[in-house]
């Protein structure tokens, strides 16, 4: 595991939290296998798929989002969708033992993935899109040999700009604790979408081709505890 990244990245639940939340009234986006989170913002990355879907909200410290319901499937190929937001470890979407790099787009990070495909992502923006493509993140379910971050991970603080793992928001699949994904003081827009590619080590694509969807509620929530530390 590459050290240096996960620690940039993960925090531990606990820290989270502790103390008092302040929750605002939920909020539902309906998430298409076609939408290309590389469109976030505006940007137009000349993939076949279309906008993702966008939640804004007042830029604050100190803010954090957890996913109360996340539910549906997918499938990369026309045809009956299959595949919950988790993702696929096997089958024709996926073929085992090959990594899913997507390289970094535009102002965004790319998405890499050591031993599955296809989950639900998301992405934080200010008003204005980044200067400088942030750093890219790797996930995987068991196999570590690339590093990065396992998927069962408590909690998450993404960089603006960067795309990453959202699942089912839960430390397992269908089962465990809601995951926290603590908001950069900055950010006034979350993107959610799906991550595609005709290939390994390409630009987003291949999105017309998908089928199915995603529900998902979630709560923008303030921790106090977390105000002087993003």
């Amino acid at each position: 595991m590459k050290t240096s990244t996960v620690v940039a990245t993960i925090i531990q639940t606990s820290l989270v939290l502790a103390g008092s939340l302040r929750a605002q009234t939920p909020t539902g986006l309906y998430v298409g296998s076609h939408m290309d989170i590389w469109q976030a913002g505006g940007y137009s990355d000349g993939s076949d798929g279309v906008p993702p879907a966008v939640y804004t909200f007042p830029a604050a410290p100190g803010q954090i989002i957890r996913f109360a319901r996340v539910k549906g499937s997918w499938t990369c190929s026309n045809g009956v969708p299959e595949y919950g937001p988790d993702g696929t470890t096997t089958g024709p979407c996926n073929n085992p033992g090959t990594p899913h790099h997507i390289n970094p787009t535009g102002p965004f990070s790319g998405f890499n993935t050591t031993d599955f495909t296809g989950a639900l992502v998301g992405m934080f923006l200010e008003d204005t899109l980044p200067g400088v493509a942030p750093p890219t993140l790797t996930f995987y379910v068991s196999d570590s040999s690339q590093g990065g971050i396992q998927t069962d991970f408590p909690g998450l603080r993404p960089r603006i700009g960067q795309v990453f793992f959202i699942g089912d928001g839960l430390t397992g699949t269908g089962t465990g604790s809601a995951q926290v994904f603590v908001v950069p003081p900055t950010a006034t827009h979350l993107y959610l979408g799906f991550v595609d590619g005709c290939g390994d080590d390409v630009p987003p694509g291949c999105y017309s081709d998908n089928a199915g969807a995603v529900a998902t509620i979630f709560l923008l929530q303030t921790l106090p505890q977390l105000q002087g530390l993003n």
